[in-house]
């Protein structure tokens, strides 16, 4: 597979997720998470069988007919899709403790209206 890219609204939480992560436990915690996260995309990139389909009444909320995938990497969910270039198109990385279904509708939408 050809790797990954993130839409717009999943770069800026995973600066958030780095912002949130140094300010808790400094700088060199937040570089291990997010180096880590990336690691673990990688790992997707090569695994589908990691892989899990996001139930379709989750994405029906947003207004979504395409497959939605999702990864727990530590504390966070990883909300991705396979774009027709074969790259994940990570669409949202999500705290295990947000609401979930509003919070993945609201993303899904933005990171649908971006080109890929």
């Amino acid at each position: 597979m050809g790797g990954y890219l993130f839409y717009s609204v999943a770069d800026k939480e995973q600066d958030a997720i780095f912002s949130d992560t140094k300010l808790r436990w400094g700088e060199f915690q937040a570089e291990r998470y997010i180096r880590k996260l990336h690691d673990h995309l990688s790992l997707l990139c090569d695994n589908k069988a990691l892989w899990r389909r996001v139930p379709g009444r989750l994405t029906e909320k947003a207004g979504i007919r395409e497959t939605v995938y999702v990864s727990r990497f530590e504390r966070h969910y990883i909300f991705f899709r396979q774009l027709p270039s074969g790259r994940l198109g990570v669409m949202s990385l999500l705290h295990v403790q947000m609401d979930i279904p509003d919070r993945l509708a609201k993303d899904l939408q933005i990171a649908l209206r971006e080109r890929h």
